[in-house]
């Protein structure tokens, strides 16, 4: 979906998400004399960077997701708690003051989240205790490079999450629901269609 017009430019039918795809995409996008100035996206962010060579968002929406799926729903100790009132912070953040106090907060708790079992599992290897707290700290390490690229880039007015897609998506399936008992083949068709009508 295009930024500046609001309008579906390109959309494909797949199983999986390959690479291959983009670098369809890419092609049907020159053919149509379109320039890619930025992308905002929900993931992948690396391996479209490399193929379309320009800024990438990551959604902070999307980002704030991940990390939350990570967390338990009840969270318990003082260091999960402040981890999830620090990632609450994210889309209201700028990214130095954001990773500061990441980097605080790592600092603070390091040595709860470094914390190993104290039995060794079947591989002989003392596994963390909490591996859900660092894979989510973890998840913002790795995802930091793609998180504030708006920032960046304040002249291309990038979109920071990817919530006018996902409204089309909210739509489209409130339309599929209704129709809930078309075949695989007609609702396939119905989607093209339905992405149609707003290119």
């Amino acid at each position: 979906m295009d930024l500046h017009t609001k309008k579906v430019i390109y959309h494909q039918i797949v199983k999986t998400e390959k690479s291959v795809y983009y670098a369809v995409a890419i092609n049907k996008f020159r053919e149509k004399g379109y320039v890619i100035q930025s992308i905002t996206c929900d993931g992948k962010g690396g391996l479209l960077k490399d193929i379309f060579n320009t800024p990438i968002q990551l959604c902070q929406f999307h980002q704030v997701a991940i990390v939350t799926r990570k967390l338990t729903m009840n969270l318990k100790s003082e260091a999960g708690k402040a981890f999830k009132g620090l990632v609450t912070q994210l889309k209201s953040s700028l990214k130095n003051e954001f990773y500061r106090e990441l980097h605080d907060w790592y600092l603070k708790y390091k040595e709860y989240i470094n914390e190993r079992s104290e039995y060794p599992n079947e591989k002989g290897y003392y596994p963390f205790k909490y591996r859900k707290l660092r894979s989510a700290y973890r998840s913002l390490l790795r995802h930091q490079d793609y998180l504030f690229t708006f920032e960046k880039y304040p002249e291309l007015n990038m979109d920071k999450t990817t919530n006018r897609i996902e409204n089309l998506f909210g739509k489209l399936k409130g339309k599929l629901i209704v129709h809930h008992g078309l075949s695989k083949k007609n609702k396939i068709m119905f989607i093209k269609d339905f992405l149609n009508k707003y290119s």
